[in-house]
């Protein structure tokens, strides 16, 4: 299963290359054993993340905030439905 989530950072703080993109979706990936894959698009403002069970997406989504809270101490996570695709 798979949920998408908007981001919202500072411009400043926007992953640029795909190499700092690369690090946080492993970081994200080693804070929350539950993520099978997390994918970042669109300089980190959509976080794509797929787990097994349902229930697995809370410890994914803390994951998520944890880590962007890390990047900027005022970034914020949302749920959005017109994201997911599947």
């Amino acid at each position: 299963m798979k949920r998408t989530y908007a981001i919202k950072i500072k411009s400043s703080k926007l992953l640029k290359t795909e190499e700092q993109i690369k690090e946080v979706e492993d970081r994200i990936k080693e804070t929350a054993s539950e993520c099978k894959s997390v994918e970042l698009s669109d300089e980190g403002k959509i976080a794509t993340v797929e787990v097994e069970k349902i229930e697995d997406f809370v410890p994914a989504l803390n994951a998520v905030v944890n880590v962007f809270r890390k990047i900027d101490d005022k970034s914020e996570v949302s749920y959005k439905f017109g994201l997911n695709n599947n």
